[in-house]
């Protein structure tokens, strides 16, 4: 007759928050370093400038679905919930940083980046559990 006694108790239904933060600061590097490259190509390119706005858009949505997949990787469970909590943190900062520099980085509407930030951290943290 053996017991077996084990001292890990992973809690069920809490939020990590700081799987949640280390999703949105990898959300943040990977925004700039992609802004870095885009803007690199688009200045040594001939390059059409009506696409900006969609390169931008696209740049908010891989950065927050990354870090989502990141942030629901290390949490292990609820994966939408980590994935949304990115994206809205990452939505926040870029506000703050819009109201700083008022002439803006992305030019795109206020309701696309809702929408892209919120569908990207979820489906990016559904990935990241479900991987």
């Amino acid at each position: 007759m053996s017991l077996k006694l084990t001292t890990a108790v992973k809690p069920q239904g809490n939020i990590n928050f700081m799987a949640i933060l280390y999703g949105s600061l990898l959300a943040v590097i990977a925004s700039v370093i992609l802004m870095a490259i885009g803007g690199t190509v688009m200045f040594y390119t001939i390059f059409n400038e009506r696409l900006i706005p969609v390169i931008g858009l696209a740049i908010l949505f891989v950065s927050i679905f990354a870090g989502g997949f990141v942030s629901a990787r290390r949490a292990g469970k609820m994966g939408w919930l980590h994935g949304l909590g990115v994206g809205l943190i990452f939505l926040i900062l870029a506000t703050i940083f819009s109201a700083i520099f008022p002439q803006g980085v992305f030019g795109f509407t206020v309701l696309k980046k809702i929408l892209a930030s919120v569908i990207a951290g979820c489906l990016g943290g559904i990935w990241g559990v479900g991987e």
